[in-house]
């Protein structure tokens, strides 16, 4: 497996001593994070996880399964796991990440360790089935309509056509990988989990978050800030600066 395709790294200014590998939302790419680098602690190394069918990748052929997904990036992601790492996720990154530390764990190849640490934003519990009805398989406009209410999407895509076609396809993969995984019979891991959520996101409410201290034997802490789903917007620094201080050595 060619792992050049999957990630983007981002040094800092001194020898990387850990990597935080960042997943992207559904319909987002990975330049998402590229702004992180300014406010992670220079020997963090930032690792960008590229998904097919967007940015870099846009046209590629798409992956619409939690196990196709994650079977694909535990196969590039080898050559990275030689320094003490962490995943970041966010919304279906969440899912992905909290995965692929699952098989990680589970699949273990020689040399190899899970995750130190897994910070998980806007993303319900595996205990959680999901409330609302799924989107996947929705009608262009209904679709689009659904998307809309998350508040993440430019409105220069929103409102023309062109880009609508240009983007539906990805978009719709993304949420049918997320609206049809199932976590419930993935084993505890061992390693601290920090989660993040928006006190007005209704998918998933705070209180959704609360799950995932089941998840893990390690440690478990929640973040709450203003906003809904894409609440980060507003508190990056906030977000960031945990994330750095859980995962700073």
């Amino acid at each position: 497996m060619d792992s050049s395709k999957w990630f983007v790294t981002l040094p800092g200014q001194v020898p990387a001593q850990r990597r935080l590998f960042c997943f992207p939302f559904a319909g987002g790419g990975a330049s998402f994070y590229r702004s992180w680098r300014s406010l992670i602690p220079d020997d963090i190394e930032i690792v960008l996880v590229c998904l097919p069918g967007r940015e870099q990748r846009f046209g590629e052929p798409l992956i619409d399964t939690i196990d196709g997904m994650v079977a694909a990036i535990h196969a590039a992601i080898g050559p990275l796991t030689d320094k003490p790492y962490a995943f970041f996720g966010y919304s279906m990154g969440a899912i992905i990440s909290h995965h692929l530390a699952c098989k990680m764990v589970a699949e273990a190849r020689e040399g190899e360790c899970g995750p130190e640490h897994l910070f998980l934003a806007a993303r319900r519990s595996p205990d959680i089935a999901m409330k609302r009805a799924p989107l996947h398989g929705l009608s262009s406009d209904q679709f689009w309509q659904e998307i809309a209410k998350y508040g993440g999407t430019p409105s220069e895509i929103l409102e023309n056509q062109e880009y609508r076609d240009l983007f539906e396809a990805p978009l719709r993969a993304d949420f049918k990988l997320s609206e049809t995984a199932y976590s419930g019979d993935l084993a505890k891991l061992s390693c601290p989990i920090t989660v993040f959520g928006g006190d007005m996101d209704t998918s998933p409410v705070p209180g959704d978050l609360d799950g995932w201290q089941k998840a893990t034997t390690g440690g478990f802490a929640k973040h709450v800030y203003a906003g809904g789903h894409f609440f980060i917007t507003d508190h990056q620094d906030g977000v960031i600066g945990t994330v750095a201080e859980a995962f700073g050595g």
